[in-house]
């Protein structure tokens, strides 16, 4: 039982002894630049329409539905959301609204839109079509990051597997990844790798432009711990 005991003890110093070390900066590192590209293309465009009416005896609560309604004579193959509902009362006093609505159109809706818009507009209640914008969904843009994320996975295991190769007593290991929009800047010797990014993707919105080219890069960091370490750690097989 006390060898038991003393055996734990020297365990539990042991850990701690590596707790309070930087083993990190006694690793054998190798440092890699990878990066992937992909167009994101997309079928729909982003429609914006401008609403303003005067509140009649229907009243304020009823004006949301009504403008849905007709907004689905537009299209109504997708769900129209309204975005902005502003109150407010003309020089004679009477109270009107201004909604801002948007919805993503398949290109088959395009077609003579804003005709229908006005044809929909009668006096105290007129539809305008603010702007038609071909650019990528949020989802098309999640998606595309997943492709591009996936492919720098793949490149990091084959890049694993090749120094392995060279280097099999070593048993390097992925150390760390970070993924940015833009070329990371190769970290100054013996200072750590950053561990956290922000990967921004903004698609412009550039009329008529139906495709946009993301690319995605990442620093990564192959790690192994030398021998004569490894042999010295009991922790460690």
């Amino acid at each position: 039982m006390k060898k038991i005991l003393v055996f734990v003890s020297c365990m539990l110093m042991t850990t701690m002894a590596w707790a309070d070390s930087d083993w990190s900066a006694l690793l054998n590192k190798v440092n890699l630049q990878l990066s992937a590209e992909q167009w994101v293309t997309t079928q729909t465009a982003k429609v914006s329409v401008t609403v303003n009416a005067a509140v009649t005896g229907k009243g304020i609560d009823n004006i949301q539905n009504t403008i849905l309604g007709k907004l689905k004579q537009l299209s109504n193959k997708t769900e129209w959301h309204i975005v902005s509902f502003n109150r407010y009362k003309d020089k004679s006093g009477l109270e009107n609204v201004s909604i801002q609505s948007q919805a993503r159109l398949p290109q088959s809706d395009l077609g003579a839109l804003r005709t229908k818009a006005k044809s929909l507009s009668r006096p105290g209640e007129t539809f305008k079509v603010s702007s038609i914008q071909f650019t990528p969904s949020e989802q098309e843009v999640r998606d595309a990051n997943t492709a591009l994320r996936n492919n720098i996975y793949m490149q990091a295991k084959k890049e694993l597997d090749s120094v392995n190769k060279h280097y099999p007593d070593q048993k390097f290991y992925i150390h760390d990844v970070v993924f940015s929009s833009s070329p990371a800047v190769r970290p100054m010797a013996n200072k750590a790798v950053m561990r956290s990014a922000m990967v921004s993707m903004e698609v412009s919105a550039a009329p008529l432009n139906v495709g946009n080219k993301m690319t995605l890069y990442a620093q990564l960091t192959l790690a192994a711990m030398p021998q004569h370490l490894v042999k010295k750690s009991p922790l460690i097989n």
